[in-house]
């Protein structure tokens, strides 16, 4: 069953602009969020919602790209419109739970650890992680990977991390195996600009943009798609509309996920 309203979190942006004027530099100041000198985090506690973390999605155009869905502290999570292996692996967490994962020679990539009462997360992760949707809040948490499907070996599960294939031992982990159009039926979507619905005069709809729509029927690359007022905000949008659109063009996604809680 979905999770209702779409949580949208506002991005926090740091700037520091620097005096060129004063200090002779000849580059441009960098604007952004302070990152650690390390290129990993190490035993790092993401904290409750009391501390600052971001959550939501950013719709790009139809050329295949990344888009930033969640952050706290150093740590941050992308997602891709590539599409990797056979379908998405879900991994669900109880306390005291460690998903550990491996490079492909059997070297830690990194691990999740879930605290004793379920509301903080301890990670040793590289702080820039892409995947399909990583979310380390106690709140709205969700570890949804690429992967290849279950059977492709006998301990290990096959996901994708950093666009690198990457492996998980099945042993004591909960998880669920989706191929790509059950995750898609699974989903609520948003379109991107490139990929709206067209009007009567089959022109792209622009009050089809913005909206969150289920899937109502699934058809090879194609989907009908109709509005739903799940994932909306206080200040969402609902305008009843449905149609068709494509949902990939190969290995690349042409639709967004939209984050609901």
């Amino acid at each position: 069953m979905k999770q209702r309203n779409y949580l949208r979190i506002e991005i926090v942006i740091i700037g520091t602009a620097m005096v060129c004027l004063l200090s002779g530099c000849t580059e441009k100041p960098r604007t952004g969020v302070r990152m650690k000198d390390s290129s990993t985090l190490e035993q790092t506690a993401v904290p409750p919602a009391s501390e600052k973390k971001y959550l939501t999605k950013t719709i790009n155009n139809c050329d295949p790209g990344e888009s930033f869905i969640y952050g706290a502290d150093d740590f941050k999570s992308y997602t891709e419109d590539q599409m990797r292996g056979q379908g998405i692996i879900s991994f669900q967490m109880a306390k005291y739970d460690r998903l550990s994962i491996l490079n492909m020679d059997d070297t830690s990539f990194g691990e999740i650890v879930l605290g004793q009462d379920g509301s903080y997360f301890t990670l040793t992760l590289p702080k820039r992680i892409v995947a399909r949707r990583l979310i380390t809040s106690f709140d709205y948490a969700n570890y949804d990977f690429d992967a290849e499907k279950v059977s492709a070996d006998k301990d290990y599960l096959f996901i994708y991390v950093n666009k690198k294939k990457r492996k998980v031992k099945k042993a004591d982990l909960k998880y669920t195996f989706s191929t790509w159009p059950d995750y898609i039926k699974a989903q609520s979507l948003l379109l991107k600009d490139c990929n709206l619905i067209m009007d009567a005069q089959g022109k792209p709809n622009p009050k089809s943009k913005g909206l969150a729509f289920d899937v109502t029927e699934i058809s090879g690359d194609e989907i009908k798609i109709k509005s739903t007022k799940d994932c909306l905000g206080e200040d969402g949008r609902y305008l009843d509309l449905q149609g068709k659109v494509k949902w990939r063009s190969g290995d690349k996604l042409l639709v967004d996920f939209a984050l609901c809680i």
